[in-house]
């Protein structure tokens, strides 16, 4: 296979290269499988050209995309933050409780579901901090004044 025919790449099978890898194991055949266009040699060349283009661009070689550059209109264009309900909330401590703190991902993909796991982290921080100063309003000191 030449080098040429393992660089064709359209940006759906990118986008799609990019979840398998999330989702596998790392394995060539089956991020393969997950793409149903490519063999196991073009995925792992593919990723190899992935690692060196971070590579270079970590270090200052080639400039990044433009899509991975932050502009003012990309901020604007970002939704409000919705309220979690309070099923969501329970999914929450269900998971919690399964996967243990700090496992936003498997909290997300196999409890909450409609959040992803920044979400998840974040929920859990406010959740953590608010537990704390329910739990400092409740420690009174002996010096608290009893009127």
């Amino acid at each position: 296979m030449s080098t040429s025919d393992l660089s064709r790449w359209t940006w759906e099978e990118d986008k799609q290269f990019e979840d398998c890898i999330l989702d596998s194991v790392g394995r060539w055949e089956e991020i393969a499988a997950c793409l149903g266009t490519k063999s196991a040699a073009e995925v792992e060349h593919h990723y190899a050209l992935l690692l060196k283009d971070m590579e270079a661009m970590e270090a200052g070689e080639i400039e990044p995309p433009a899509y991975l550059k932050c502009s003012k209109s990309v901020k604007r264009k970002m939704s409000k933050a919705k309220p979690w309900t309070e099923d969501e909330h329970r999914l929450f401590l269900e998971g919690l409780k399964k996967y243990g703190k700090g496992d936003w991902k498997s909290i997300s993909r196999f409890a909450v579901g409609t959040r992803n796991p920044s979400q998840v982290a974040s929920h859990a921080q406010k959740h953590f901090k608010r537990q704390e100063e329910n739990e400092r309003k409740k420690r009174r000191s002996i010096f608290d004044s009893s009127n």
